[in-house]
C-alpha cells in the first residue's frame, strides 16, 4: 500500500465498505480500496474529520466525548477486538477524549513483521489465506502486516477456565427457563425452553455475528456479541435471530429467539447454549 500518493490520502475499504462514506465518480479504485483526497475527507462537516492518514493503510482515530470503544468498533464495522489488539495498551474503560488509536482497514489482527517473515510463513502463522495478506498489504516492505480475519496466533494457548477472570454481575441471565447450570468445555451453559422463546443481551456490545442458517459447527444460528471489556458471549441454536451484525445492544435487549439448530439432542432440541469467551461464565451451578 506504499506510493507518494498515501501521504496525502486515507484508504477506505471499498468492498463491503466499513463506512458510509459517498464516493464520487472521479475517486480511483485502489485494489480493494478507495482512495480519498484528504482535504475532502478532513473537511469540518465530514463524518471523518477526526481521522488522520497514516503510513501503510492505517489509520488513526480521535477520541471523541461520549465515544466508547464498542461504538467505535460499529462505526467502522470492524470488531472491538481488532482495535484492543492493534492498540495493545489500551484499556477499553479508561479512554479520553483526545486520545489517539489505530483503526484497521478490515477485523483483523496488526503483525509486527520479523526479518526473517515472509507473507507465506505469516499466513501459516495465523492460519489465514496468503492471498488475504497479500491483498490487504500491497505494501510489503511494511514494519506491520494487516492479517484479516485473524483473532490470535495459532501457537496461542487457551487459559483453562479457573484462570479466566470472575465477573459475576456484569452479565444477566439472558432467558428463561430451566438452566441445566453444567459447564461445557468451551465454558458454555444449555438453558431449556419452548422453543421460540425470547433471548436477550447478556450485557451491552457490538453484535458481530448473527448467522440465520447453517450447521456453523453444531452451533446452528446464532448471535456473538462483542462486549467494551473485550469479552465475546455466544447464543447458539436460535430460530429466528433479531440483529445483524453491526447493530448495537443494550443489556436486555432482544437479540434471538430459542430454537434446536444445529447439533441438538431431547424431545424438542429446543434450548439455548449460552457460552462465554473471555471471563467466567457465572451461570454455572
Amino acid at each position: 500500500m506504499g506510493g507518494p500518493a498515501l501521504a496525502q490520502s486515507i484508504l477506505i475499504e471499498d468492498e463491503d465498505s466499513f463506512l458510509n462514506f459517498p464516493i464520487s465518480e472521479n475517486d480511483e479504485d485502489f485494489g480493494g480500496f478507495v482512495v480519498l483526497d484528504s482535504a475532502a475527507v478532513l473537511n469540518a462537516n465530514s463524518p471523518l474529520s477526526n481521522l488522520l492518514p497514516t503510513r501503510d493503510g492505517l489509520l488513526v482515530y480521535k477520541i471523541q466525548a461520549g465515544d466508547t470503544l464498542s461504538k467505535i468498533a460499529a462505526n467502522f464495522g470492524i470488531s472491538l477486538n481488532t482495535i484492543l489488539l492493534a492498540n495493545p495498551d489500551l484499556r477499553a474503560n479508561l479512554i479520553r477524549p483526545g486520545q489517539e488509536i489505530v483503526v484497521l482497514p478490515i477485523s483483523g489482527v496488526l503483525h509486527q513483521v520479523q526479518e526473517d517473515e515472509t507473507p507465506e510463513s505469516i499466513a501459516s502463522l495465523y492460519g489465514v489465506d496468503v492471498s488475504q495478506i497479500l491483498k490487504y498489504n500491497r505494501n510489503l516492505s511494511a514494519a506491520t502486516f494487516v492479517i484479516p480475519g485473524a483473532k490470535v496466533k495459532k501457537t496461542t494457548v487457551a487459559i483453562s477456565t479457573s484462570q479466566l477472570p470472575d465477573l459475576r454481575g456484569y452479565f444477566i441471565l439472558p432467558t428463561t427457563g430451566w438452566n441445566w447450570g453444567r459447564l461445557h468445555p468451551t465454558n458454555a451453559v444449555d438453558i431449556a425452553n419452548a422453543c421460540g422463546t425470547p433471548i436477550y443481551a447478556a450485557a451491552e456490545g457490538l453484535i458481530i455475528s448473527a448467522p440465520s442458517y447453517g450447521w456453523n459447527d453444531g452451533y446452528g444460528h446464532y448471535v456473538d456479541i462483542e462486549h467494551p471489556n473485550g469479552v465475546l458471549t455466544r447464543y447458539a441454536h436460535t430460530s429466528q435471530n433479531a440483529v445483524s451484525a453491526g447493530d448495537y445492544v443494550s443489556q436486555g435487549d432482544l437479540i434471538a429467539y430459542i430454537g434446536n439448530t444445529g447439533n441438538t439432542h431431547g424431545p424438542t432440541g429446543c434450548h439455548l447454549h449460552f457460552e462465554i469467551r473471555g471471563a467466567r461464565n457465572p451461570f454455572v451451578k
